[in-house]
């Protein structure tokens, strides 16, 4: 059974802080010019981690993206029976 991930997109002020961003979910990408890094965690814990992201110094906003990981896995396996 395939668990429900979130996107998360989390702006950042310093570059160190990315590298810690790792521990808290997968890191999927880390721009260091733009100053933000994408990952993805459980969306069962995406309040305690959300908020554990939120008390790291030097990060300035979080956005959660646009898609489920999981459902855009699930539409796939959709696809692949009709072919």
């Amino acid at each position: 059974m395939p668990q429900e991930r979130l996107q998360l997109i989390v702006y950042t002020r310093k570059t160190g802080v990315q590298q810690k961003l790792s521990q808290m979910g997968n890191v999927i990408y880390i721009s260091k010019r733009m100053n933000y890094v994408c990952l993805y965690i459980d969306a069962k814990m995406k309040d305690k981690t959300i908020n554990r992201i939120k008390s790291l110094h030097g990060v300035s906003r979080i956005e959660i993206g646009p898609q489920v990981l999981s459902s855009a896995l699930s539409d796939e396996k959709h696809l692949e029976g009709e072919a």
